[in-house]
């Protein structure tokens, strides 16, 4: 069980907006009706679709001292490389059960890109620049949504093909690697609004690498 930051905690209140058809429109806020960037919802269907692996790396990239994308989602067995596009050096590496790796001091591209092959959270940070912190959240179903800077996403899925879902976001209150079960799949209403609650940190109390590391194990 990960230990508790110690600060307080924000109670965010989820806000998901389903209309009529068979896509289901979300709005992840806080509770100060703030939106909620880099939300992911992941979702298992009753039918078996495979997971498409892309044939190229994806890239988490690092522009001006920090990990672009924040937040990347990629499935297991998948590669992700790590170019390197400031004009200064950058250290990456991660101490993750899901994937320890790293990449010693270095500019540009590294020679090979990363193999990603178990599920699970990844965090990183750089060894030069400890407010520099990244996630690579590796998943193994072939549905996953992530909520823009508006915290708007589409899940283009209709409820009664949903068998299973999950809630996650890099701030959850109960560690990095917390998935919340929230229920899609009973949805009766062609259109309803259903609020979930999440407790998060404030940004400042995840601020830094250490910081988060002391939550992710």
């Amino acid at each position: 069980m990960p230990a508790l930051l110690k600060h307080s905690f924000l109670a965010s209140t989820l806000l998901f907006s389903f209309h009529v058809s068979a896509a289901i429109s979300l709005l992840i806020t806080d509770q100060n009706n703030q939106a909620l960037e880099h939300a992911i919802i992941e979702i298992e269907t009753l039918d078996a679709v495979q997971t498409n692996i892309p044939d190229t790396p994806l890239v988490m990239d690092q522009i001006d001292k920090a990990f672009s994308p924040h937040v990347l989602a990629v499935p297991a067995t998948s590669y992700v490389s790590f170019p390197n596009s400031d004009d200064i050096r950058h250290h990456v590496y991660s101490f993750s059960k899901a994937k320890p790796f790293e990449l010693k001091l270095y500019a540009g591209q590294p020679k090979s890109p990363i193999f990603f092959e178990n599920t699970g959270v990844v965090v990183l940070g750089c060894n030069i620049h400890d407010a520099m912190v990244g996630y690579i959240y590796v998943y193994n179903n072939s549905h996953v949504y992530m909520s823009n800077a508006k915290g708007e996403t589409t899940i283009d899925i209709a409820p009664s093909n949903i068998k299973n879902a999950w809630l996650w976001h890099p701030r959850n209150n109960n560690g990095v690697n917390h998935k919340q079960v929230i229920n899609l799949a009973e949805l009766k209403q062609a259109k309803a609004t259903v609020t979930l609650t999440l407790s998060v940190a404030p940004v400042k109390a995840t601020g830094s690498f250490q910081d988060v590391f002391k939550t992710a194990n």
